[in-house]
């Protein structure tokens, strides 16, 4: 284990990691993107604060710079292993259709406050040539130093941008809900969909869903909680509000999922 993965720098003049609320935090990686981290020379003069549990050095002034690259994937059973099973909790609803082996039945429409209703199937969206690859990066939020929950991907699927234009939304339209096979929905700011790159995912390294996280799609969006990840999605709503929903990453945001129960039994009894 080198000095360096155990090294976090926290401190006013860097910040490695930005956590979302519970769940996973979702990023479309740069080739070359860099973050401003303590090389060991730097950690060593500056003064440090210990972990005595985790090891985790931290550190007031951070000074120096780190480039690294993400371009390692990993495979689809490492991501059931890491990432699959916890995601049926993280990302809100469970996936309904977690025996499906081929995603040839399930339809997405799009309606609301726009021109044209549309319509399309699978088929349909795996042949469109706006169909786009990417690689992204899922990390757990709860993710220790040196932990494992935390998994490169290319995924593909339609811009929820690309389904946008097709539909044609009415002027001053500002919000957009996801709703699921299940009866689950998420309403979302529309600009804060298409600038974090919102996307239709039905396959995860050239397989179906069900291979790794389940389900036949998924939405996934750059640097957004996975609380806002639906899946199984069957309608998007476009919809024109006089105040569109709080933005993902704002504290209004954050405070709402924060304030929400958590109660969890450990051991046989009953409840009353």
């Amino acid at each position: 284990m080198s000095k360096l993965q155990k090294t976090f720098a926290v401190g006013a003049s860097s910040l490695l990691a930005v956590g979302g609320v519970a769940g996973a935090v979702m990023a479309i990686p740069q080739a070359d993107a860099s973050e401003a981290v303590a090389p060991a020379d730097a950690a060593a003069e500056a003064p440090a604060e210990v972990s005595a549990d985790t090891g985790v050095v931290y550190l007031e002034k951070v000074d120096g710079s780190f480039q690294f690259t993400q371009d390692q994937v990993n495979s689809n059973k490492e991501i059931q292993k890491f990432i699959g099973d916890a995601s049926k909790y993280m990302c809100q609803n469970k996936a309904v259709n977690d025996e499906v082996t081929m995603a040839e039945d399930w339809t997405i429409t799009i309606q609301g406050d726009v021109q044209n209703t549309i319509t399309a199937n699978y088929e349909e969206l795996l042949n469109s040539d706006e169909v786009q690859k990417v690689l992204m990066a899922c990390i757990c939020k709860a993710n220790p130093a040196d932990g494992v929950a935390a998994i490169n991907a290319e995924v593909s699927g339609l811009p929820f941008s690309t389904l946008l234009s097709m539909a044609a939304p009415e002027a001053g339209a500002n919000t957009v809900v996801f709703t699921s096979a299940d009866g689950y929905s998420i309403a979302l700011p529309m600009d804060h969909v298409i600038n974090h790159g919102g996307l239709i995912v039905f396959d995860i390294n050239g397989a179906p869903l069900v291979d790794s996280i389940g389900g036949m799609n998924q939405l996934w969006m750059g640097s957004t909680s996975a609380n806002y990840f639906a899946r199984d999605i069957d309608t998007i709503t476009i919809e024109t509000r006089e105040e569109a929903p709080a933005n993902p990453n704002s504290e209004e945001a954050r405070a709402a999922y924060q304030n929400l129960p958590n109660v969890g039994i450990l051991y046989g009894g009953e409840i009353r």
